[in-house]
Formats: structure tokens, sequence, C-alpha cells
């Protein structure tokens, strides 16, 4: 079932206003963040979650969000998806009936948008997720991330693949990465930078994973566990983890275990950023910032685009999880991070398109 919006006239008063800026570190590729609820959670009935965003390149260049409304026992049962439009960089945000950036068609794929190759290589089911995105390594080949699931135990494994049509045929099957501790390796997410591909992972053994391919995604590295750079775990409570790509570096968008969030579920605020070194596969402790604050409520399930050369997304919507909230029916704000960039990234267009999406191979 799909509806535009439950807002009524409210929606018209929607937007980016009020942020709170902060300034990048010195060493840092971020310039600054403004941070601002778009949808604040007074303004529909029903709990919204599940924020997804892409942008359809030009001049303006136009945002699509949709926003899933779901059931109050955390069971991830979703029923109703809203969607809304701005070309104006969140000034204005209004309701849609149905989406039509084309590249909504890269996110969620499932086996049925793959062909079978030549040669009979061929994806299996496995377990895939209707929120991931592929990368673009040019105008037709995509490297794309999914689970395969062995019990209890998920794995995670990556597909090349060659657009034909409306359908993507395999050119290859990555090696499989794992975590012994309950359900493996989940959410993968990857992004490619200066010729080699990251993908960073879930895991529910108390930390997440990055992992690195030399090779187009054929094959991937041991996982590493996130790491500050003087090589100190990262505590992280099962929960996802996402990268941006810059032409000067690369970000991590994260949660992760504090003493003074202990009673948000799962740790899942505030949501930060840091600088990774792609060297070390580490996190610059001091390029630390907040995205979106503490405010009782989970944000861990986010997502980020990039939107042209001097700026990134996140969006991420607070998810009441505890038994008093869902009682008395409380809804969590929708919030946008605006990342700043301090130089130009060279990955895209200044109206928008990606580089790699330009590229002939």
């Amino acid at each position: 079932m799909l509806t535009a919006n439950a807002l009524g006239e409210e929606t018209q008063e929607l937007s980016f206003q009020n942020p709170d800026v902060v300034k990048g570190a010195e060493n840092s590729i971020v310039r600054e963040i403004a941070s601002a609820v778009i949808i604040p959670g007074e303004t529909h009935k029903d709990l919204w979650v599940h924020p997804n965003l892409v942008t359809t390149p030009g001049n303006p260049i136009e945002t699509e969000l949709s926003l899933r409304t779901t059931d109050r026992s955390g069971g991830d049962r979703h029923t109703v998806v809203h969607y809304f439009r701005t070309d104006d960089d969140f000034q204005s945000l209004l309701p849609i009936e149905s989406l039509m950036a084309t590249a909504w068609s890269r996110i969620g794929l499932t086996p049925a948008n793959f062909q079978s190759s030549k040669g009979g290589i061929e994806v299996p089911d496995g377990s895939w997720h209707w929120a991931r995105n592929s990368v673009q390594l040019d105008q037709k080949i995509i490297v794309y991330p999914f689970l395969i699931q062995e019990g209890e135990r998920r794995s995670v494994r990556t597909v090349t693949a060659r657009q034909h049509g409306n359908l993507f045929v395999p050119l290859y099957i990555s090696n499989a990465l794992t975590n012994e501790a309950g359900r493996g390796l989940l959410e993968p997410q990857i992004v490619e930078f200066q010729g080699r591909l990251y993908m960073t992972m879930r895991a529910e053994d108390g930390f997440g994973y990055v992992s690195v391919s030399d090779d187009q995604g054929k094959s991937w590295s041991a996982p590493h566990p996130w790491r500050w750079h003087d090589g100190e775990k990262i505590p992280m409570h099962t929960t996802m983890t996402k990268l941006l790509s810059h032409t000067d570096g690369m970000l991590l968008v994260y949660t992760r275990i504090r003493d003074d969030n202990q009673n948000v579920f799962r740790n899942r605020a505030p949501l930060y950023c840091a600088d990774v070194d792609p060297k070390t596969l580490s996190l610059r402790r001091q390029t630390e910032r907040v995205l979106i604050p503490n405010r009782g409520q989970p944000v861990g399930n986010f997502w980020v685009w990039l939107i042209d050369q001097n700026k990134s997304y996140v969006c991420a919507a607070e998810w009441p999880r505890d038994s008093q909230s869902r009682s008395q029916a409380t809804n969590g704000h929708t919030w946008l991070a605006k990342i700043y960039w301090k130089q130009p990234n060279q990955r895209m267009t200044t109206q928008g398109h990606e580089q790699a999406a330009l590229k002939e191979k």
C-alpha cells in the first residue's frame, strides 16, 4: 500500500530551518555540518522510519525522499510509504504521489533484477535488502552487496554486473565474508576511493567491520574492525555504518557505545561522522563530529547520499523503541544533516552527476 503523505495542510511548512552548525576539524575533509529537523514527529500520527533519498541531477538538483510507516512493536513491519520532493535544497518539502528519480532503480535490487550470464553466473536468492545502494564503476557496470544466509548466520558477498536494458548481467560473484557472532555480518555498504572499493558492515560482536577490494569487487579482504587511529577498537552495538567518498578522502557515518547513551536503544544516538585513514582503515578521532544529536531516541537507521561537488546529505528518523513510548504513541523527528566539503568533490559534477556514471568503458 502506498500513499503520498498523511500530513494535510501542515506539509507546506516542512523545510530545513534553523540548523545547528558545527565546523569540521582542521585536518578534516569536512568544512562544516548543518543539521535540522525537516519533518517534526508531531505532524503525523503514524510512526515514520527508514528515510531514503536520491537525487535527479540538473539545475536545480531535485531530491526525492521516502519514509515508511512501521509498527510500534519493533518488528520492522512496514505498511505505507510516504513520498516527498524538493528542488530548493530542502527550503521546501512537498508530498508527491509517486517516485520519479531513476536512481531509485539501483536501491534495493533483488535476484529478479539480474539475468543469467552466458557463462552461467547466477545471483543466488540469498537475503536481500530494500535499502542498499550500488556502486557505479562506469556507465554500465555496478557492484552491489547482498547476503547469503545459512541457518541463522549471514555472509556478505557482492555481485559485479553490467546493465543490459532494465536488467543486470552478472560478471563476478565475490568471496563470502562473515563473522562468528550472532547473525554474522549484515547491512553492507560500498564506496570507491582512488581505485579501491571499501565495504563497511554491521556485526553482532560489539564492533563494526570494513573490508577492501583491489579488483573491483571480485574478491574482498578479511573483515577488519573499525578502530581509532591509535589502534583502539570502536565499540558499536549491532548497528549500521555507512561511508561517504570524496576525492580527498572518505567519511564514516556511525553510532557508537558511550557512557552517556546507555539509555538509547542499542546506543544509536548521537549519529557521528569522522574521517577515514584509508591506509590503516581507521578513524581519526579528532575529526569526529555529531551529525544528529542524542535526544533519547535512536537514529541508527539512516541514509547517505552524494549531492554535488560541495555537499552530501545524511538523513535519519528518530525511532522510539521503548515500551513507554509505544504506549504513548510517541513519534520521533526526521532529521537532515548537510555535510559541506572544504574542497570540491570531483567525484560529482556541479549539477549532481556522478563522474563514474558518465564514464564509458
